[in-house]
């Protein structure tokens, strides 16, 4: 090894330092969490590190069942897959313009949405819920669509429509020749040609929603409109909580946004590589 290659690895080291501390901060909870799945209340509290004397999936059987686990996650699945859907299309028909047309006035617009992005939302609840209530939203998986989507939507537009720009032009004068109409040139000629920009707004919303916790709390009174992470509040009780089923339970509601991200982690890596290229 030359002196060269042992200073680049010096110098390399401070990064490799903070990586291995950072994956040392992620990997420590996620071990916790997995071996508390699969041990009682009093194990737990016990040793916290230690693993469990036996591996069994009651903790699992019994969040399933008892907190009616599968109404939750009916809720949970219905209003992200819904807000999802609806981000998607509104942010694509509002991108599309601002970014292929020659507009004097996309670059405010496009301001204007980054403003939504950094105010937060939750300063203006009161006035949100009394917007519901008067719409009557309230207790339903409409609403919670709604208030998601109108929440995601900067976001998505702004990062769709920086994509957008790169494309070249002739992709939609060539399907305007051959008699294509705008919409389709959108869906069918634009989104699926910055696959890694819908990949990462979906995975984006669908991780916000998923695990919110303030809205459906302030907006579904309603059992039967609930979603998961109020679900997981069955669990804790005033005098006891059983630690072992809320392990179990938050473990169940990390399976839908884990697979959804391993089915489109090459697109997010895509999307990810090619920020570096936008203008």
């Amino acid at each position: 090894m030359t002196n060269l290659d042992v200073s680049q690895r010096i110098r390399q080291l401070p990064g490799w330092i903070v990586l291995a501390l950072w994956a040392l901060v992620v990997a420590v909870p996620l071990y916790i969490l997995v071996v508390s799945c699969f041990k009682t209340t009093a194990e737990i509290y016990g040793d916290k590190f230690g693993l469990p004397t036996s591996w069994t999936l009651d903790n699992f059987a019994n969040a399933w069942t008892q907190a009616q686990f599968a109404r939750y996650m009916w809720n949970s699945f219905a209003v992200t897959g819904g807000a999802v859907i609806l981000t998607l299309v509104v942010s694509a028909m509002a991108a599309f313009p601002l970014s292929r047309y020659q507009l004097g006035w996309s670059s405010p617009v496009l301001a204007f949405f980054l403003a939504g992005v950094m105010l937060p939302i939750r300063l203006a609840s009161v006035e949100l819920f009394s917007l519901m209530k008067t719409l009557d939203l309230l207790d339903s998986r409409l609403g919670l669509i709604l208030v998601y989507s109108a929440i995601r939507i900067p976001f998505a537009v702004f990062i769709l429509a920086n994509f957008m720009r790169v494309l070249p032009r002739e992709l939609e004068e060539a399907a305007r020749l051959d008699g294509a109409k705008e919409w389709r040139i959108l869906f069918r000629i634009i989104l699926p040609t910055i696959k890694p920009a819908v990949a990462i707004v979906a995975i984006f919303t669908a991780i916000a929603v998923w695990n919110d916790f303030f809205f459906p709390l302030i907006f579904i009174f309603d059992d039967a409109y609930k979603t998961v992470p109020l679900a997981i509040t069955t669990f804790i009780g005033q005098f006891r909580t059983d630690w072992g089923m809320v392990f179990a339970a938050l473990a169940i509601s990390m399976m839908p946004v884990l697979v959804m991200y391993l089915l489109l982690a090459r697109q997010i890596r895509e999307g990810v590589g090619a920020t570096g290229g936008l203008k």
